[in-house]
């Protein structure tokens, strides 16, 4: 969870050639190279490179459609399991914001990089509707700390959420998990 997987898929061209695109029944969470349309040559072999970043715990089955666009056939069809854990927190932080239709709030929270050199590192949540993050990532010296930049979305009531942030290094491994419970009242 928080951390992306890369798979690859091989395509076979059928008689003729074929304008096709890749749909997704988890769009947020699992997301194909190429994007868009691409040709599908005939009797070919091409690669579909997905990548699924599974946003909660448990199992969950996600389709996966190769579309004749042009036709608007089925060309191929993947029914994908995903299984994933909740990550282990590794620092969790409690905030108090104001509901209503406000502007939202600014908070900042800090990484201390543990290791003996310097680190690129990214950042990811759970909950994209209500978190925002002043850059999507960050580098960092050996043993230095850096202030991250949170910016949460307005609640239009009160209540609780608990909303994950994944630190992830170069590969988008999960590094650290924290958790940051928001109050609104």
């Amino acid at each position: 969870m928080g951390q992306l997987t890369r798979l690859s898929l091989v395509l076979r061209g059928t008689q003729a050639i074929r304008k096709v695109k890749a749909y997704s029944s988890q769009p947020q969470e699992l997301k194909v190279d190429p994007e868009g349309i691409f040709i599908l040559p005939a009797n070919g072999v091409q690669d579909l490179h997905i990548g699924i970043r599974p946003q909660r715990p448990g199992s969950q089955f996600i389709y996966l459609n190769l579309v004749d666009v042009e036709y608007h056939q089925l060309v191929s069809s993947w029914l994908v399991c995903v299984s994933c854990r909740q990550p282990l927190i590794s620092k969790a932080f409690e905030i108090v914001l104001p509901p209503g239709g406000g502007k939202g709030s600014n908070k900042r929270i800090t990484y201390a990089n543990p290791y003996p050199t310097r680190r690129m590192y990214f950042l990811h949540t759970n909950r994209p509707d209500l978190l925002q993050f002043k850059e999507e990532s960050f580098e960092v010296g050996r043993g230095e700390t850096y202030t991250i930049g949170l910016r949460f979305a307005p609640s239009q009531s009160a209540g609780e959420e608990e909303i994950l942030i994944y630190i992830n290094d170069h590969e988008d491994k999960n590094e650290e998990t924290f958790c940051v419970k928001v109050t609104y009242q």
